[in-house]
């Protein structure tokens, strides 16, 4: 048995009957009443019936009003019957009387419409191309692959679609989709929770896919040695301190450690020992082979040219980089708590630079849930006499970082794009790529500055002095929240 539902429609039928005698007043009476009836909220048709067995002398009328739902019948029966009622006494005393009672909604078959099936979904009758109640389609089919991509592209190829009546704003016309949803706009354009975690879950697939090479850079001083990999994630970073286990098949490793000249100490260029050379090929072998000649002539010139102090520092950093020599913690009492355990998320780092690049990376999306929020605070705070409630700052934050996520990967795109043509066409890409980077620099801030002047509806005057309290917030708040990030990552290893 299907549960009755307060939400659904009802019929509200009233029996009357009055003396034959009145038959033309009363029915006069009765459409003026039914009419008056009808002006309730809830109360959206009627229908006279007549009655067949009606007793000698008397008539019979059946009233049957349709209504919205339960809810409007209830507020009928509570606020206006009494006096509906005490209406029809006024004009006819005891020679009219009444019965009533509820039909609650079931079923409705209506001809020649386009379905009259229940929905799959709530079980409402159809009586159109997509349900009343839920708005979920009539037809419901299982498509096969080729219909499923047909319809894929069609949504996205369709100039008229939502993804492209929601794209085409969000780049172009700042603050314009928040306002348009405030407004109760909605119905035209992609709901914004949903387009951001597309929009970075796309962004995040891209990057992930990115190319992790990149220019190696070896600083030496007295205080200890820094080898950093450019532009190739987190592995860079540590590649100093596994060079020794990893350079263990190195056949440089085998070679006898040459002494100290004394034109070495003047300046000259001095022969590697087998540390040197053993980290020399740990680096050298993270690069594409084509990269990797030129990069090891510039490593060994450095090092040849590095001071005894230099080399000691780099010996050591070999040795142990994350003993307690090396690695401390001097941030206060607070965080030197958890230096063992940093101590210990170092040496898995050494150990596998990767894991901890992969863990940084899929962490990012939880620091961002984290980040917009704490934006949206701030925005609370710099709008705080708006009379604006903090979701409606968190839908600006959101839109615009959408925009944001959105223009990087058109960005990766470009990049993605030129690495796939060559001659004139990657050089073409490349320019445009470069182009976009500097339009970019200025159009984002600008982006967010006419938002705020949109949403918000204030003067420029007042609009710029918060504008640039939130490019402060916004420092403060990715340092903290990066920081935040690696200190996360590192103990959760």
């Amino acid at each position: 048995m299907q549960p009755q539902s307060d939400s659904r429609s009802l019929l509200y039928e009233v029996n009357l009957e009055a003396d034959a005698a009145i038959e033309a007043p009363f029915d006069t009476w009765l459409r003026d009443h039914i009419a008056d009836m009808l002006q309730f909220d809830g109360f959206r048709s009627a229908e006279i019936l007549d009655a067949d067995a009606v007793p000698d002398g008397r008539i019979r009328r059946i009233v049957q009003y349709r209504l919205r739902d339960r809810a409007a019948l209830d507020d009928y029966l509570a606020f206006h019957a009494p006096r509906m009622r005490a209406q029809g006494i006024g004009r006819f005393g005891d020679r009219a009387q009444e019965e009533s009672r509820v039909l609650p909604h079931r079923e409705e078959f209506v001809r020649g419409a386009v379905s009259t099936e229940n929905c799959l979904n709530c079980g409402e009758v159809l009586t159109g191309q997509h349900c009343s109640h839920c708005g979920q389609p009539a037809k419901v089919r299982v498509l096969s692959l080729w219909g499923l991509l047909r319809d894929v592209i069609g949504d996205l190829f369709n100039a008229d679609s939502r993804v492209w009546r929601t794209l085409v704003p969000l780049a172009f016309r700042p603050g314009l989709l928040t306002q348009e949803f405030l407004r109760g706009r909605r119905a035209s354009y992609t709901p914004p929770f949903r387009m951001y975690l597309v929009l970075s879950l796309v962004f995040f697939v891209l990057a992930s896919l990115s190319d992790p090479g990149g220019d190696v850079a070896l600083q030496l001083d007295g205080d200890g040695a820094n080898i950093q990999l450019r532009d190739g994630g987190a592995e860079g970073a540590a590649a100093a301190s596994g060079g020794e286990e990893a350079g263990a098949e190195s056949p440089a490793a085998d070679a006898p450690k040459p002494a100290a000249t004394g034109a070495a100490d003047a300046g000259a260029p001095r022969a590697l020992d087998a540390s040197e050379r053993r980290l020399i090929d740990q680096i050298v072998r993270r690069l594409p082979e084509a990269e990797r000649e030129a990069l090891r002539k510039e490593l060994e010139t450095t090092l040849a040219q590095a001071t005894p102090e230099e080399r000691a520092a780099t010996a050591k950093a070999l040795a142990d980089p994350c003993g307690e020599d090396t690695f401390k913690v001097d941030a206060g009492p607070v965080l030197e708590r958890y230096e063992p355990r940093l101590r210990e998320a170092c040496r898995k780092i050494v150990a596998d630079q990767q894991s901890f690049g992969r863990a940084m990376f899929e962490n990012v999306p939880k620091m961002m849930f984290i980040f917009l929020p704490l934006i949206a605070a701030v925005m609370g705070v710099l709008y705080v006499r708006s009379g604006r409630y903090y979701v409606e700052h968190l839908l600006f934050v959101v839109h615009f970082h959408a925009f944001f996520f959105l223009a990087g990967i058109v960005v990766i795109l470009l990049d993605r794009l030129a690495d796939l043509l060559s001659g004139g066409a990657a050089e073409a890409v490349t320019v445009a790529q470069g182009f976009l980077g500097v339009a970019l620099v200025f159009y984002v801030p600008w982006y967010l500055l006419k938002a705020m002047r949109r949403v918000y509806e204030q003067s420029w005057w007042k609009t710029i002095p918060k504008f640039v309290l939130l490019g402060f917030a916004y420092f403060f708040s990715l340092v903290f929240t990066v920081l935040g990030l690696l200190f996360y990552t590192a103990l959760s290893l």
